[in-house]
């Protein structure tokens, strides 16, 4: 595939483009063999022992470690505002109160091992290629985005009085309609685009009643919107960059979720009160900390990882799915978007930002130092947008947003 390009940054998108098609994906393959030669001569005797491993040993540890991720019922995966009260006019907890000593090392932790995913990240790419490898099928990926996206707007519309997600109650009778023209637009690739504007108007009718603040939590809708807008047109160019736009939004999404078992984790207590194995024997203050960083770090992961890209995929889709056994058709319902987004993603494989993040012509310990450096700041950075935001909309003085919804009405959905 030929682009001709007048600039480094056009040149790299082009690489991009080329990469991700099955032609391209065999000279990256290439790349990845010659880089990992030349760093595997040069490097330590336990990484020449590393790199000799076979495929089958050495990832044999590997689904037992997703399977092990699975197993972990971290409760804030079934959102909490579906069950419990919750009120987003509340000041979250001080800053000084979520920056503990326990907060810090969980932060130094994870930091580490997301260092440490990068330093494999190279090593895993080249040994289990078929686990980066492009599947090849984005057509059979838009017909599960299209069904799971038609199924879930069909039990809304079934359900009745809710907007987007179980907490969201309207007693208006026309977004239910809406939702059923949604799901009958998702029939057909021509008529996403009307689904996916109904979509934002949800979305914004969301915002209208309960507030820029409390719709944060959902970015993966307008994410979803923008995937169906573009499979309504032609252009090949518009349609690569769906897969892009769901990563990004489920990703941005979960990132956003974890910061709020930070700063409001008094909303899980009654939760985890009900359910204490869910804790280990943590303290749940303590547990809340690390549940956030689990998810903040995988869905980190899946943004800019590669190699170990659709094991990621695999571990936190398992979590959510577990969670459904545990908590029931509201957490199926509300997590559907995000349990068929997952499985288009883990089809799919990696999009252009993966394989832009990966040029293999840099060291390996300079990327693995760049990804932990990345993982920290995008751990403050997201902390500073969610207090700054709920401060700016419910800091000020009165409101007048629907906020609160009682937790009999979420569970009775």
């Amino acid at each position: 595939m030929q682009f001709r390009t007048s600039s480094n940054g056009e040149h790299a998108l082009a690489r991009c483009h080329d990469s991700l098609s099955l032609t391209g994906w065999k000279s990256t393959q290439q790349r990845l063999r010659l880089g990992r030669a030349g760093e595997v001569g040069a490097g330590p005797s336990a990484l020449r022992r590393l790199a000799s491993l076979s495929p089958p040993a050495a990832f044999l540890w590997l689904p037992a470690a997703t399977a092990a991720a699975g197993l972990f019922p971290t409760p804030a995966h079934a959102h909490v505002k579906w069950f419990e009260p919750y009120d987003v006019t509340a000041s979250p907890v001080p800053v000084s109160g979520v920056l503990t000593r326990h907060f810090m090392l969980a932060l130094v932790g994870f930091t580490l091992l997301l260092a440490g995913s990068f330093l494999f990240d190279r090593f895993a790419a080249t040994k289990g290629r078929m686990l980066a490898a492009p599947s090849g099928r984005e057509d059979l990926e838009e017909r599960l985005v299209r069904a799971g996206t038609g199924a879930f707007f069909m039990a809304l519309f079934a359900t009745g009085g809710v907007i987007l997600t179980p907490e969201l109650h309207t007693s208006a009778d026309w977004p239910a309609w809406l939702q059923l023209g949604i799901a009958v637009s998702m029939l057909s690739s021509r008529t996403c685009v009307l689904g996916a504007l109904g979509i934002l108007v949800l979305y914004s009718l969301g915002v209208a009643q309960y507030g820029v603040f409390h719709l944060s939590d959902y970015p993966m809708f307008i994410g979803l919107a923008l995937y169906l807008g573009l499979t309504s047109f032609s252009s090949e160019r518009l349609r690569s960059r769906r897969m892009l736009i769901l990563h990004a939004s489920i990703c941005i999404s979960l990132m956003w979720g974890a910061v709020e078992k930070w700063a409001y984790p008094q909303w899980t207590f009654p939760l985890l009160a009900e359910r204490p194995y869910l804790t280990f024997g943590m303290a749940p203050a303590d547990f809340m900390v690390v549940a956030g960083f689990v998810e903040f770090a995988f869905a980190f992961y899946i943004l800019t990882g590669f190699g170990l890209l659709r094991l990621a995929i695999l571990g936190l889709g398992t979590i959510f799915a577990a969670a459904i056994l545990d908590f029931g058709k509201v957490d199926a319902i509300g997590h559907m978007p995000i349990l068929v987004a997952f499985a288009a993603m883990f089809m799919h494989g990696p999009t252009q930002l993966n394989l832009w993040l990966h040029d293999y012509s840099a060291s390996v310990f300079d990327k693995a130092r760049t990804a932990g450096t990345a993982f920290a700041t995008t751990v403050f950075l997201f902390f500073a947008t969610y207090y700054g935001l709920q401060y700016a909309e419910y800091g000020h003085g009165p409101y007048d947003h629907k906020v609160a919804v009682s937790a009999a009405s979420a569970r009775t959905l």
